[in-house]
């Protein structure tokens, strides 16, 4: 019952697993493209990228109580056995991406880059068949990954009215909940709390990556932020620890987002943590940023890869910066990750910020980077997300 090419269990091993499961854990993978690739390089190519990437599926799933399995073709199925817990399946999903994003393997000399989507289904009936509903919207969608759900069911057989209408509805009837994980200083103390989204399905919380793009592309983004907004401004005042919630550089690009931003949080006890994702945003942010601190927001910048977003900005102007989860863990594997790091750092001493060594999902990690100079902490191993403060 093992697969010739790939060396991992059959598909009718997986069958067979799959009965014996009380809490089965499914996770559906697909290379993107992978017959373009076949066209491009050849079969022979093809079948390099199989093996090469069953091999890492089979290490990290014997690092993380799981088991592979060659489904067809392109697709694998990582398969646990095990209870429900949020955070700990948060924690799992995102190794998996982790592993999974954007690599490069060489064939004979050749480098061919290789991506991948995955369908996620945490359901005991029916597994395999909400995984491959997931994996069919994440393709769609061009997400990741989707976590099978009553929201995603819906974008795999409704209509675009369909959708909007499960959109507001969601909103109007408060299934979007507000969980929240602290960010620690070296002594242990709570510094804040960082703000997390999480849609309440009948299946469970589920984390609405999906949610949040299917909502702007259909027009209804502004109603979901204008709720989360009021949620934590009442939250802050009843509160004596500031609360952080996170935007996208995208979301600054409308000023009447931006005035509506800086009426809610003045001088408000909220913390507004802010992702670049395109430097071409970096001008306008520059004009915007000094509006917050006069309006008494403070500021800070989230998944920070180098010291070019960060030196954009005056000193004084930026109350935190939120170092990228991928130095984090690369930052003892790899010279130049190290670099990155100590540089990032040294740039934020100067701006008279705090520096936060986020997704910390391990003691080591944690170990590890209190040596370097960080002055916050923030990750799984420290506390899980939690519905209350």
């Amino acid at each position: 019952m093992i697969d010739a090419l790939t060396h991992v269990n059959s598909f009718y091993a997986f069958e067979q697993h799959l009965l014996t499961c009380k809490s089965p854990k499914l996770f559906l993978i697909d290379i993107k493209a992978f017959k373009q690739i076949n066209l491009s390089y050849g079969d022979e190519a093809g079948n390099a990228i199989l093996q090469a990437l069953s091999s890492k599926l089979l290490q990290f799933a014997s690092n993380n109580e799981l088991n592979v399995f060659r489904f067809k073709n392109d697709q694998f199925i990582l398969l646990g056995d095990m209870p429900f817990e949020l955070s700990r399946m948060e924690k799992l999903i995102f190794s998996v991406c982790d592993l999974l994003k954007k690599q490069t393997f060489v064939y004979e000399e050749t480098p061919i880059e290789v991506e991948a989507h995955m369908g996620i289904s945490f359901d005991h009936f029916n597994a395999l068949e909400k995984a491959l509903k997931s994996l069919w919207v994440a393709k769609a969608e061009n997400q990741p990954f989707v976590a099978y759900s009553e929201f995603a069911n819906t974008l795999a057989v409704e209509s675009e009215e369909r959708i909007e209408q499960l959109l507001k509805d969601a909103i109007a009837n408060e299934h979007i909940l507000l969980f929240f994980q602290g960010v620690f200083d070296a002594s242990g103390t709570i510094c804040y709390y960082e703000s997390l989204i999480r849609l309440e399905c009948n299946e469970g919380l589920q984390s609405p990556k999906l949610f949040l793009k299917i909502a702007k592309e259909r027009h209804v983004y502004d109603l979901l932020l204008t709720k989360i907004v009021e949620k934590i401004t009442s939250l802050s005042r009843t509160h004596t620890l500031p609360l952080a919630l996170n935007i996208s550089s995208f979301d600054l690009l409308d000023e009447a987002r931006v005035d509506f931003l800086i009426t809610s949080l003045a001088h408000a006890s909220v913390l507004l943590e802010i992702q670049c994702e395109d430097k071409e945003h970096i001008a306008l942010l520059q004009t915007i940023f000094p509006r917050f601190k006069e309006a008494g927001i403070a500021l800070a910048l989230d998944n920070v890869e180098s010291t070019e977003y960060l030196d954009a900005f005056d000193a004084g102007l930026i109350d935190v910066v939120k170092v990228h989860g991928d130095i984090i863990r690369n930052l003892f594997l790899n010279e130049k990750v190290a670099f990155t790091c100590k540089a990032i750092l040294a740039s934020t001493k100067t701006k008279g910020a705090k520096s936060v060594a986020t997704h910390l999902n391990a003691k080591s990690a944690l170990s590890a980077v209190q040596t370097v100079g960080f002055d916050l902490f923030q990750g799984y191993t420290l506390e899980h997300p939690h519905p209350t403060i």
